[in-house]
């Protein structure tokens, strides 16, 4: 696929993006999988894969009223498309995070559909998507779901230049990623030393934990906030960054204003009841201001003071990476952060790449 586009963004700076989706589809993994899968999904036809994973409901583009002017559509990517949507966005270096695994939040059954797609999606990117020469990473989707299994995909992968990382899913994990069954997964992350990253999911009608909603907009305004909300906290009560001191915490794709509301929330709790969080050696808010937080999708209040005094309360551009969400209908052109008038050129280079190249060791 070869387009002659104009890029959307024009700047002077470095960038990396820290979330971008690449368009995968059951079809790419099948050859992969290991059997039986292989062969079931081959002979088993669309059925065979819907039961794989299935769709989401809620139509993200309000049955086309929402359009953003951009050729890379949302059907399906080619591996060379990678290099065209870096040029396209304006980006020197992209993380390509899997579209069609943020579904985990629909797997219900206690059974090997995530290993089996997460150790698929690890390989196939490896194979045709990755070229860490050009600039283009992944991070390895980890099955969450059988943490004994997650350790040894950790394991098989971590040495892969091209894996920059290890993502979890929020949205729908129960029991939360503070709980104490996930504890390898940091261990073997840890020692990898490579960063885990929090993406959200699961704002759809139908995966979304409340039931009765009845359009898209209220679980796509609630769904991605609420489940980075909650995982945030399970993972600072229950004292991971003070067991795994050395794990580099990333969450994407929920802007950064919500981050100042749990810094206070969770301060003011933990001064009434400090026992039930003893392994905290200071407030929940410093923990907070030392993990990571894309900035997809930026806020825009109408007074820009107000996103700089929440720049400033998270931990300042160091604790920022630049993410595009590209091709969602949300996606944020690095020119969300290059315009940005209260920021130095310095401010806005750490948040484009520095922070990123820091992090993730590009």
């Amino acid at each position: 696929m070869s387009h002659d586009v104009e890029a959307v963004s024009h700047h002077d700076y470095r960038v990396v993006d820290t979330d971008a989706h690449y368009i995968e589809s059951i079809d790419d993994l099948i050859s992969y999988m290991d059997e039986p899968w292989k062969t079931r999904l081959e002979k088993g036809g669309e059925a065979s894969k819907s039961f794989l994973l299935p769709k989401s409901s809620g139509d993200r583009t309000v049955f086309g009223r929402i359009s953003r002017d951009h050729p890379y559509g949302y059907e399906g990517n080619d591996p060379e498309d990678a290099a065209e949507i870096m040029d396209y966005l304006g980006v020197d270096a992209s993380i390509q995070l899997t579209q069609l695994l943020l579904a985990f939040a629909r797997l219900k059954a206690d059974d090997d559909r995530a290993a089996v797609l997460a150790k698929a999606y690890n390989d196939y990117m490896l194979d045709q998507v990755v070229d860490p020469d050009a600039g283009v990473y992944t991070t390895g989707v980890i099955p969450y779901q059988d943490p004994a299994v997650a350790v040894e995909e950790i394991d098989r992968i971590k040495h892969e230049s091209g894996i920059v990382g290890f993502m979890m899913v929020t949205g729908g994990a129960e029991p939360p990623f503070g709980n104490r069954e996930y504890e390898p997964i940091y261990e073997a992350v840890e020692r990898s030393g490579k960063p885990i990253v929090f993406h959200t999911g699961g704002s759809g009608l139908d995966e979304f934990y409340l039931s009765g909603y009845e359009k898209l907009i209220e679980t796509h305004t609630l769904g991605f906030l609420m489940n980075n909300m909650a995982q945030t906290v399970s993972l600072i009560v229950q004292g991971i960054p003070v067991k795994f001191p050395d794990l580099d915490i990333v969450f994407l794709e929920s802007g950064i204003f919500y981050i100042p509301l749990l810094m206070s929330r969770l301060d003011a709790e933990y001064r009434k009841r400090p026992s039930e969080a003893p392994l905290l050696e200071k407030p929940p808010s410093a923990y907070l201001q030392e993990m990571y937080f894309g900035t997809q999708p930026i806020e825009e209040p109408p007074h820009p003071d107000h996103l700089k005094h929440v720049i400033e309360m998270v931990g300042g551009p160091e604790r920022l990476m630049y993410a595009s969400d590209y091709p969602h209908w949300d996606f944020d052109p690095p020119s969300t952060i290059a315009d940005l008038p209260f920021l130095s050129k310095d401010d806005k280079q750490q948040i484009l790449a520095g922070t990123a190249e820091e992090v993730f060791g590009i």
